[in-house]
């Protein structure tokens, strides 16, 4: 830039500085959308008197520190007041914007406006590219920063839900295993003689924990005898007969016999139709039917009120 320009430049925004920032202030305004009438004018204002403090401080001066520190705050500050993009790169030409209408011929000589403003070109273009690197630069940090935050909450979150997910499983359980106490009791009704009562109907798995129940109050108890009452079954079909085999000869295996007590003349019916009468253990009409045999089996008689020795040493 010759020293001419530079003094002519220097004199003018010296005189007419308040005029080119109120020009380019006006030019913004009216060329962005998101500042027309929704942002006051005095904050819009206070931009543009940075973009000429740096214009002025490059051009004149060399100094790029203003424009650093301009492009810095404007940058976070576009982020924090949401305007667009395009609004900034309007700011930043707000200048060139301004001087080209003043200095316009006649009001300058048109040799002399022009080489003004072939040097305000060439600092709207260094800052513009400067901006735009600070401004991905920051933005792809924003990016960065969210994404490590976004993963941090979703792992908080995934471990909070895994958290309730095992807390409500220990719950569930609990509850199954308390369900399956309420609905296979097992019952020690005389020494050596247990009774499960069964209600609803009997699968596969609830006979499978039938069994394990059965095993281990057999063996805590050193009972001789089960007696599973059928009363409260609804049906026994194929499957519900086979799971009462499997439990027989699971509890003769560790030495105790078993019965079936409870057998209505339906459910007999069925079991012959399915020709599995024959692999049943002992079966009896009704409980009590049953418990007198179990009591038998250990060495009792049982009479009205009382139950008496036969004489083997057991009362």
């Amino acid at each position: 830039m010759s020293e001419s320009v530079s003094s002519f430049l220097a004199d003018y925004l010296r005189e007419h500085r308040a005029e080119v920032v109120e020009r380019a202030t006006d030019w913004v305004i009216n060329q962005s959308r998101d500042l027309q009438g929704k942002r006051p004018r005095e904050e819009t204002k206070k931009l543009v008197e940075g973009v000429v403090r740096w214009n002025e401080a490059l051009i004149l001066h060399g100094d790029s520190v203003p424009l650093a520190q301009f492009i810095d705050f404007v940058t976070a500050y576009r982020a924090s007041s949401e305007f667009l993009i395009s609004t900034l790169l309007r700011g930043f030409c707000s200048f060139r914007a301004a001087m080209a209408e003043l200095l316009a011929p006649p009001r300058v000589d048109s040799t002399m406006a022009f080489a003004c403003l072939r040097v305000v070109d060439d600092a709207y273009l260094s800052a513009i590219f400067q901006m735009g690197d600070e401004y991905v630069g920051k933005l792809n940090r924003t990016i960065l920063d969210r994404r490590t935050q976004l993963e941090q909450d979703l792992a908080r979150v995934a471990a909070q839900h895994q958290l309730a997910f095992q807390e409500a499983m220990a719950v569930i359980h609990q509850q199954q295993d308390l369900l399956v106490k309420v609905s296979l009791p097992v019952i020690s009704v005389f020494q050596g003689v247990l009774v499960v009562p069964l209600i609803g109907e009997l699968s596969a798995e609830r006979a499978e924990q039938l069994t394990y129940r059965l095993l281990d109050a057999i063996a805590r108890n050193r009972a001789k005898v089960a007696i599973l009452d059928l009363t409260g079954l609804p049906s026994v079909d194929e499957v519900a007969a086979r799971a009462l085999i499997r439990a027989a000869r699971a509890i003769l295996l560790i030495g105790a016999s078993v019965m079936l007590v409870g057998i209505s003349a339906v459910m007999a019916q069925s079991l012959t139709s399915q020709s599995l009468e024959g692999e049943l253990p002992p079966c009896y009409a009704t409980l009590a039917d049953g418990l007198r045999v179990a009591l038998h089996e250990q060495g009792y008689e049982v009479t009205r009120g009382r139950a008496v020795s036969d004489g083997r040493g057991r009362r």
